[in-house]
């Protein structure tokens, strides 16, 4: 039985009754030490990682450009050494800046104190300022001789041969379409990515001499046992460009049927002349919904979209579901297709059923699938008249041709390294492993390079490094002032039929640099110099001409120990390592 009195809190308790070591102000090299006794810990300084970083699937180095462009990291063109900091991992600044979901904002430390520093608006521009100013990469590595394949030309193939070809090796892209870009050209319609920011960024890794094979489909034009003999590499990056059909009656292969991918895919070969029903229906949930929705009203056509789920369990993105209401889609949440009702070739109607939340118990009730939570409502059907339907329920890979690598599987099986498993000279990325963010492909396609480099040098490829993340509870958030996110502005429509102007518009360089300005810096100096202002033993000096994180000097033999500058760092970046052995 506790014998607290009743009401008592024992931490509180402790706290009042903790007695603190006197305070002691002397002259010489002890005249302040903040916990009363001498310590023999001084300050280390620790370049710890950000989260928004271990958030980005491409690893870029986010908090490094946005102190380039606030002038922490000195360089002669700030907005040039940003943009070259960034292509450092990924090549795809002003697509990505454009269409990246972001995760890394999700990350920021920020986000916990107002909101998360705008890093795609300014990964946006940054992309877009290299374009402008025709920006090319460095210089690649001196020639090895190597000559790598690789299959697939969207983001996880370009990044890999991008990265590949500054290494000095000889890339060459196989791709079955008539032009680079994978789903970030027929799945990523104009008025996201417009097709002039498209083609410079594609077109900055063919001038670093990649070669590119279109309309070259493996299996028939070229095998992959044929690839493996004349190249010293291969990297197979084929994404997931087969879009799924809805498995009802009278769904099936007509003009008035079609799936997303297929839908999405026809528009950039055909333009505006393709076919579009005068009541379109899309069924999904997903990103890809949306912008199969976003396009058939741009083609003139009334648009619904019905989801099985309700909105919090719909797995687009907010901005993507945003912009399609506001360009005027209808939205019909818990409404699942049973049947495609037609007269002859014709579609006609939908035959529909509301859905409802399963109960605790019933099979698939806590499924990591929303739409097995949810189950059809008895005696709600009913029907929904119109003459096409997309279906946007998924898409998969296409392995035709590349079956011996898949092993009969839908999807690539690889190792630590991304080479496939039993395989020595072929490697993987992108959708061809797991559906994912046109960021992660870019990602795996600069670590599959990475690993292929070490193959082809017969070195080993190194383990996994440990990331020292730094926490938000770790920085001293006093020192940051509450300030809103800079948000860019939108494309104003006037009829949203035939506009396909990009929706998404950049911020000015002002704004730009003051969103960057709202970085924390999360585990690296910014030369705030609160270490220098509180240091009571004068211990810490500025040199400006050191590297960034090494202009603060601690002098040891006038530190005493009493964590001042730890405690008032606001980046997290001061650590009190020194001696902490002892």
């Amino acid at each position: 039985m506790s014998t607290a009195k009743a009401g008592s809190n024992s931490i509180l308790d402790s706290a009042l009754a903790h007695q603190f070591a006197p305070y002691q102000d002397e002259e010489g090299l002890k005249r302040v030490v903040a916990f009363g006794e001498y310590s023999h810990k001084c300050p280390t300084y620790i370049d710890r990682v950000p989260p928004c970083t271990v958030s980005c699937p491409a690893d870029e180095d986010i908090r490094g450009y946005h102190n380039i462009l606030t002038g922490v990291e000195k360089s002669e063109d700030e907005w040039e050494a940003a943009w070259r900091r960034i292509v450092e991992k990924n090549p795809f600044p002003a697509i990505m800046g454009r269409v990246c979901l972001h995760p890394c904002e999700t990350g920021c430390n920020r986000v916990q104190q107002d909101e998360a520093v705008g890093i795609n608006s300014v990964e946006h521009a940054i992309g877009d300022f290299g374009i402008e100013k025709d920006l090319r990469f460095h210089e690649p590595a001196p020639a090895t001789g190597k000559q790598v394949a690789v299959v697939g030309g969207g983001p996880a193939g370009l990044s890999a041969a991008y990265q590949l070809a500054m290494m000095g090796h000889q890339a060459t892209i196989f791709d079955y379409r008539e032009k680079l870009g994978g789903m970030m050209r027929y799945g990523i319609m104009g008025y996201r990515v417009g097709r002039g920011v498209l083609e410079a960024e594609i077109g900055k890794i063919l001038n670093l001499g990649v070669k590119a094979k279109m309309n070259t489909r493996i299996g028939e034009d070229i095998t992959l046992e044929q690839l493996k003999e004349r190249y010293d590499a291969v990297f197979i990056g084929v994404g997931a460009q087969r879009g799924v059909n809805l498995p009802v009656p009278g769904f099936g292969d007509s003009p008035n049927t079609s799936n997303a991918i297929d839908f999405l895919g026809q528009f950039e070969e055909e333009g505006t002349g393709m076919h579009v029903g005068s009541n379109v229906v899309v069924v999904g949930d997903g990103d890809v919904s949306m912008d199969a929705a976003r396009l058939a009203l741009r083609l003139g056509a009334p648009v619904k979209l019905l989801s099985a789920v309700p909105r919090n369990d719909m797995s687009c993105s907010d901005a993507e579901y945003e912009d399609t209401v506001r360009e005027g889609s209808g939205m019909h949440e818990l409404v699942s297709v049973i049947e495609v009702i037609r007269d002859g070739e014709k579609v006609t109607a939908l035959k529909c059923v509301k859905m409802e939340k399963k109960e605790q118990g019933e099979e698939g009730f806590d499924s990591p699938v929303p739409f097995f939570r949810y189950k059809p409502l008895e005696g709600s059907q009913f029907q929904m008249e119109c003459d096409m339907i997309i279906s946007a329920i998924g898409q998969a890979t296409d392995m035709k041709g590349l079956e011996a690598a898949a092993n009969e599987s839908p999807w690539l099986n690889v190792d630590a390294n991304f080479r496939l498993k039993g395989e020595e000279k072929v490697f993987g990325g992108g959708d061809a492993l797991k559906i994912d963010l046109i960021t992660t492909a870019v990602g795996q396609g600069r670590k599959a390079a990475e690993a292929m480099d070490h193959y082809l040098k017969g070195t080993t490829a190194p383990s996994a490094k440990f990331q020292d993340v730094i926490p938000y509870e770790k920085l001293y958030t006093y020192y940051f002032k509450e300030s809103a996110q800079q948000m860019r502005p939108h494309h104003e429509f006037q009829n949203i039929k035939d506009d396909f102007a990009e929706t998404l518009k950049s911020l000015d360089r002002e704004a730009v640099v003051e969103e960057s300005k709202r970085c924390m810096s999360c585990g690296m100096c910014f030369e705030c110099r609160q270490c220098i202002i509180y240091c009571p033993q004068e211990a810490i000096s500025y040199f400006k001409n050191n590297p960034i994180g090494e202009v603060m000097y601690t002098d040891y033999s006038k530190c005493v120990g009493c964590h001042i500058c730890f405690e008032v760092c606001p980046t997290g970046y001061i650590h009190m390592g020194m001696g902490e052995d002892l």
